[in-house]
């Protein structure tokens, strides 16, 4: 009875520990853009969008676009997956992926493989470290 006992809560240590590990690896924190240039991994970057400087670039077939957090330090943002809906009316959004140099010189990208949009029933939210008339044009109420 003791062998199996063993082996049970062994067994179950191992799933615990997987678990754990599986969901560490998946999360991606949250940072700045300072933090986010000075990391060699995944991280979440926030920001007000620079709607003025979005288009899509043909030739590497990629949103492109600069966001600025809320220290103003601003980075462009390389997004390859499709627009999200919402994004020419969102003020803000939440992009996922690493900083790399661009070839040829010092200036780097925040390449983004996961691109979140804040959505239109939250615009009106007092929730964001951004005045309303930053985060898109908007009056200030």
């Amino acid at each position: 009875m003791k062998q199996a006992t063993l082996l049970a809560f062994l067994i179950i240590g191992v799933a615990v520990g997987f678990t754990m590990w599986a969901f560490s690896s998946a999360m991606t924190p949250y940072v700045n853009i300072a933090a986010a240039r000075a990391s060699a991994t995944p991280v979440q970057v926030r920001g007000k969008i620079l709607h003025d400087t979005a288009y899509y670039d043909e030739r590497i077939h990629a949103l492109r676009f600069q966001i600025e957090d809320v220290n103003k330090e601003r980075i462009e943002v390389v997004y390859r997956g499709g627009k999200p809906d919402a994004f020419d009316q969102a003020p803000e959004t939440a992009a996922t992926g690493v900083v790399r140099k661009m070839a040829g010189s010092d200036a780097t990208v925040f390449e983004s493989d996961k691109l979140v949009v804040k959505c239109p029933s939250k615009y009106d939210s007092n929730n964001t470290p951004y005045r309303k008339a930053d985060a898109g044009g908007g009056a200030v109420r």
